[in-house]
């Protein structure tokens, strides 16, 4: 399913993503922005802003590896081609599975937030044969309001049949 749309807010897409557990990439347009979501089986796996910080130079900052060591790893990340460059910091042992995954939380939620503040927004899914890497996500329910889940638990919840002498003493009062 290819789709594209304007009009609905980015917590909308999230919902129907994850109800529908789709799988693929989210662009999404405002402007001259342009960014994207990656999404597995409904959840989140990756977002990126056009502001969004790289693992690698997050994880410098904050004093976790060097610059030299992030460079070395992106030298061995361009030969290999496909590896993250957070898996490659695990397979070193340089850094723990606990700082990538707060890392990766990060982006995405800093991502989606600077995504919340676009106006227009456009948006279209493709669906993609996007596999995880690890077990890395984010749940899409983390960046619905209560309003929305609330609203969608009624809607979904079932219709309680209203009892025969209810719908007959209701007919009786109208005629």
């Amino acid at each position: 399913m290819n789709c594209e749309t304007t009009g609905f807010l980015l917590e909308d897409l999230f919902f129907l993503i994850g109800l529908k557990t789709k799988t693929g990439e989210l662009v999404l347009e405002s402007g001259n922005n342009i960014g994207s979501i990656f999404f597995h089986d409904g959840k989140i796996l990756q977002a990126f802003s056009p502001y969004s910080r790289a693992i690698g130079d997050l994880l410098v900052e904050g004093g976790i590896i060097t610059e030299t060591e992030l460079l070395d790893t992106l030298k061995q990340q361009k030969k290999e081609g496909v590896s993250p460059i957070g898996c490659l910091f695990l397979k070193s042992g340089k850094v723990s599975f606990g700082v990538i995954e707060m890392m990766v939380h990060a982006q995405i939620r800093q991502s989606v937030k600077e995504f919340t503040t676009w106006n227009t927004l456009r948006a279209s899914f493709v669906d993609k044969d996007i596999q995880p890497f690890d077990c890395i996500h984010l749940p899409v329910h983390e960046f619905l309001t209560g309003d929305l889940l609330q609203s969608a638990k009624t809607f979904f919840s079932p219709v309680k049949p209203v009892p025969e002498e209810q719908t007959a003493s209701a007919s009786t009062k109208v005629s």
